[in-house]
């Protein structure tokens, strides 16, 4: 059922059309399986040769009569068994014309009387293995029936499992029958002993828990959800940011083919719509041209794919940065109006092919809201999107009408006058439309006399109705460019990229935030000054400090000639109370304590070590970084700005390791830490970057 709107419920709908069926049929294992053999050789697999469409109840009579060292039962036993057991689940005696098990109908009735879990496997070609598809798990029992189905294109076989370890190669889990484990691997006990654990606190369950961060995080939308930003607002390039400006619109012409075919009692199908033309503007830096497409053309839908994808290539070149070390987003956005429920349904089937396939889909199977298709040979990708998702404007010419400069309007065409009958007899004609045609009787509207004759004027321009059925297709995507740069516009005073979010709520949503840092200048110092009291070591603390790092590298053997002394206390205790972190400019007091703690453990605990230890307060972002002068960027972004948000500023550490430079992130308390102190020739001098 087609995804109904608030405006929607204003009109009448008079017929529900692009719905989507989904069919699921099993893989087809070919001609011969080369382990079968083997396997029903070893007994892992059993297998009954029987005439009849009996394959289910004669795998499943291994069950009810189990093979033993003193008793194997032969198949005409086993056929004979399991017609006794279709009779007393089914209700009714064997016949020949028994078509065989359905495991759509059937399933649920076999499984509760019987009270048996049924699971299944089934073989794939490449690589050639066996493996789980299905189960239909009965609560509390702990019968477990495992069949292997083949279908090798003409008859569909089921197999008894009786070892499904050694068919697989996998050990399933007792519990929830999914969770599989290498039979090969080293922890498999520990790995089933932790899972099965889990689920037994659970009584079997599978509960889904809502883990917390231990630190709030700030909720910037503007600068988190778009990358670009993200990465230039962090090294302070804001200034280079711009929005998506170039891209390309579209929009198809159908025509109807009446079909009045009924399914049942209450389904009737009466048309379907066939497309037969195709337009596109392309707006680029250098300006803006269409290209069109008809049915007149062979496979012209996917020669429009072909020139779009042509096309796509300076349209990406345009929309990069000159500096390709920022990261950018290089879909070349493709727009229609009303494409996710028209459009993108008539062109479905095309946009899948040996040059190019859909790489990501968002959306209903009704309504798509973004179709991104990637190019196999030069990886072009194109994300068609619907313009409504960034307007409320249900017609074409009122987005025209509302955010249009004037300069184009929507031109006019009688559809309906055209079918897949009379397309090539009327559009060859050179006549304007009567304007009868235009008559509207499911609204009972008619043309006025004033656009009737507007019309007239336009269509004397053009030969046939073949190329006003050109103009007025290169039209409706012509009229887009203007409304779609407006609203580009509107969003980028707040520094949104519009083309690359999904939807006006997001863009609305994050324009809320945007606003609350339109004063907000990077480089300006937020943070307001501690007032707790100053820290201050003391000796006895230091002496106890000094001798468990003693310990620590003793124990370790390492070397501990040159580590801090008692007698570095007064040094240190000046300091702690008179200096101040030199990456947040914080005071070190009691709640904001200094420490001296090593982060790498091969190091020493000596004055000559490098700096290895930068703990600073970041509210922005939250991610790895390799150039220190980012975090320098990022450390003003403090809870002093924070005034209009109601969030908790979240502390994040970073550690500057030795050697390697690498930088490394944390959550954790807000802790500032002075940095290490390097001893040259009896003097000491703090390190800085």
């Amino acid at each position: 059922m087609q995804e109904r709107i608030n405006t929607d419920t204003h009109e009448k709908i008079v017929a529900l059309f692009s719905i989507m069926f989904f069919t699921f049929r099993y893989i087809l294992a070919g001609a011969t399986i080369p382990s079968l053999k083997q396997h029903i050789k070893r007994r892992e697999i059993y297998y009954v040769d029987c005439k009849v469409n009996l394959w289910f109840w004669t795998a499943y009579s291994f069950i009810i009569m189990p093979n033993t060292k003193n008793k194997r039962w032969k198949d005409c036993s086993r056929i004979a068994d399991a017609k006794r057991i279709f009779q007393r689940i089914v209700g009714q005696d064997f016949h020949d014309n028994y078509k065989g098990f359905d495991l759509v109908i059937d399933i649920n009735n076999f499984t509760n009387k019987e009270q048996t879990s049924m699971h299944m496997y089934i073989y794939k070609n490449d690589p050639p293995h066996y493996e789980f598809t299905q189960n239909y798990l009965v609560n509390g029992s702990d019968k477990q029936f495992n069949i292997l189905f083949i279908n090798d294109g003409v008859n569909t076989h089921i197999m008894y499992i009786s070892d499904v370890e050694a068919l697989t190669g996998f050990r399933y889990c007792n519990i929830c029958n999914k969770q599989a484990f290498r039979i090969g691997d080293s922890n498999l006990q520990t790995s089933m002993r932790n899972h099965m654990k889990k689920y037994q606190k659970n009584g079997g369950k599978i509960v889904k828990k809502v883990i917390l961060e231990k630190f709030a995080k700030p909720f910037v939308l503007h600068i988190l959800s778009n990358k670009t930003n993200k990465y230039l607002f962090a090294n302070n390039l804001i200034h280079l940011f711009k929005p998506t400006r170039y891209y390309i619109t579209y929009d198809i012409e159908t025509i109807e083919k009446k079909i009045n075919e009924k399914y049942d009692d209450s389904s009737q199908i009466t048309a379907t719509l066939i497309p037969y033309a195709i337009a596109s503007t392309v707006k680029l830096a250098s300006g803006i041209h269409s290209f069109y497409y008809d049915i007149r053309t062979d496979d012209f839908l996917d020669k429009w794919l072909e020139q779009l994808f042509e096309e796509a290539k300076y349209v990406k070149k345009d929309n990069k940065y000159q500096d390709e070390t920022i990261p950018q987003y290089y879909e070349v956005p493709v727009i229609g109006f009303n494409s996710a429920k028209f459009d993108t349904s008539v062109l479905f089937k095309n946009l899948k092919s040996k040059d190019w396939s859909i790489s990501k889909y968002l959306g209903s199977s009704t309504i798509a809201k973004q179709i991104v298709i990637k190019n196999k040979q030069f990886g072009v990708q194109l994300r068609f999107v619907d313009f409504k998702i960034y307007s409320m404007q249900n017609k074409l010419k009122d987005a025209v009408r509302d955010f249009g400069n004037g300069q184009y309007k929507k031109g006019c065409f009688r559809h309906e006058f055209v079918n897949i009958n009379n397309y090539v007899k009327e559009l060859n004609k050179r006549e304007p439309f009567p304007r009868e045609t235009f008559d509207n009787r499911l609204r009972n509207k008619s043309l006025s006399e004033a656009k009737y004759q507007a019309y007239l004027i336009e269509v004397a321009q053009f030969v046939n109705r073949w190329d006003y059925l050109k103009h007025y297709n290169i039209l409706d995507t012509r009229v887009l460019i203007e409304p779609i740069d407006y609203l580009i516009d509107l969003m980028f005073k707040y520094k949104m990229d519009m083309l690359a979010n999904i939807q006006i709520s997001q863009c609305s949503n994050a324009i809320k935030y945007s606003m609350c840092y339109s004063v907000f200048h990077i480089n300006s110092n937020y943070k307001s000054e501690r007032t707790d009291k100053s820290t201050e070591i003391t000796q006895c603390y230091w002496s106890a400090e000094v001798d468990s790092n003693n310990e620590q590298d003793n124990k370790k053997n390492k070397d501990s000639s040159n580590n801090v002394t008692i007698n570095d206390y007064y040094y240190f205790k000046d300091i702690f109370k008179n200096q101040r972190c030199h990456m947040c400019n914080a005071r070190f007091t009691r709640k904001n304590r200094p420490t001296l703690d090593r982060i790498d453990c091969n190091q020493t605990r000596c004055k000559l070590d490098e700096v290895d230890d930068i703990i600073k307060e970041i509210c922005v972002i939250q991610a790895v970084t390799d150039d220190i002068d980012q975090c320098r960027h990022l450390q003003d972004t403090q809870k002093g700005y924070y005034k209009w948000l109601i969030i908790s500023i979240a502390s994040v550490q970073y550690f500057w390791i030795n050697k390697n430079k690498s930088l490394q992130i944390r959550y954790g308390e807000q802790v500032c830490t002075f940095n290490r102190f390097r001893q040259c020739d009896d003097t000491c001098s703090l390190i800085r970057f």
